[in-house]
């Protein structure tokens, strides 16, 4: 069995991947009864208010995320990986 190697973020096919999903930030906020201000300050530094409240009113539509910010919102929210993400309805055909 092979493996491909993983896309370089420069591809234009990785970069497509991207457009394709979303971060689901302000439904998250609700589900968790919480805010954007409250993820930044329990998250102790590792999501900055601005990056936060950038998710929030993009509706989780940026073209690049740290795995640190990934790695501190699954902490912050109590969800795993799988449960940020959806596809973006937007993009679909």
């Amino acid at each position: 069995m092979t493996h491909s190697a993983p896309l370089p973020i420069t591809d234009p096919r990785a970069i497509l991947l991207l457009m394709e999903m979303r971060l689901r930030i302000p439904e998250l906020l609700s589900e968790k009864e919480t805010n954007a201000y409250r993820v930044a300050r329990d998250s102790g530094g590792r999501i900055s208010y601005s990056t936060i409240y950038r998710l929030k009113k993009a509706r989780g539509r940026l073209e690049a995320y740290t795995n640190d910010v990934l790695d501190a919102l699954c902490d912050v929210l109590g969800v795993e990986p799988g449960d940020l993400w959806e596809r973006d309805k937007k993009t679909r055909r």
